[in-house]
């Protein structure tokens, strides 16, 4: 049986941090909708943070969009553009790291 401890405030030690429950979590920003698709992208703590763009499919499948290796988040906020825009199976998106606008069509190195 556990022992019951008396701590003051601020100085109890918990076995549960936040870190654990939020990798667990998934974000959902930015949602598009283009004819029968839906877009997002998404937030994978999992990941170290990597957003990456989903789309559903009509048929209720659901397809990641944004290649291995890229991270699909901008730091432009104030101009009012988001990190991605759809267009059929081309996706021109904003790539964390270099902050460079990729175009990629789901086959071979996005451009």
């Amino acid at each position: 049986m556990t022992r019951t401890k008396i701590a003051g405030y601020g100085s109890w030690k918990s076995p549960i941090h936040a870190e654990e429950i939020a990798r667990g979590t998934i974000g959902l920003e930015d949602v598009l909708i283009e004819g029968a698709w839906v877009y997002w992208n998404e937030l994978r703590p999992a990941e170290d943070g990597r957003y990456v763009v989903m789309r559903r499919n009509p048929d209720g499948g659901l397809t990641e969009m944004t290649p291995e290796g890229f991270n699909c988040r901008s730091r432009v906020h104030e101009y009012g553009g988001g990190a991605y825009l759809p267009c059929g199976n081309t996706l021109a998106f904003v790539n964390f790291a270099d902050q460079r606008v990729y175009r990629y069509t789901g086959e071979g190195e996005p451009h």
